[in-house]
């Protein structure tokens, strides 16, 4: 998915209700400037920092949502861990009713 950051900036700036002249004074920029922005396909990084900051607004988010990273295998063996753990608690909470159970049946 190809993002359009220009235009996502332009956007956020109208809900926010963020003139490009307040951007502009925020950057230490020309406000100009502000209007070339609104039509970059892309941005280098520090920039886009800067506008993040400036405007209150996460860019960056709209870039990470397509990146998939592959686990590694000690995160898969966590995991797994983790949902064995989570079985032996179900299973631990059903012996102790039971055990519940037959102290209750051997005491009468």
């Amino acid at each position: 998915m190809s993002v359009q950051i220009g235009s996502i900036i332009k956007k956020v700036m109208e809900d926010k209700k963020i003139s490009p002249s307040e951007l502009a004074s925020k950057l230490s920029v020309h406000p100009g400037s502000i209007s070339r922005i609104f039509n970059y396909k892309h941005m280098h990084s520090s920039l886009l920092q800067k506008i993040s900051q400036a405007t209150g607004h996460d860019f960056f988010k709209y870039f990470s949502q397509d990146i998939r990273v592959e686990k590694s295998d000690v995160e898969k063996q966590i995991d797994q861990i983790k949902k064995e753990i989570e079985q032996l608690r179900k299973e631990n909470g059903y012996l102790k009713q039971i055990n519940e159970l037959l102290t209750k049946q051997n005491k009468t």
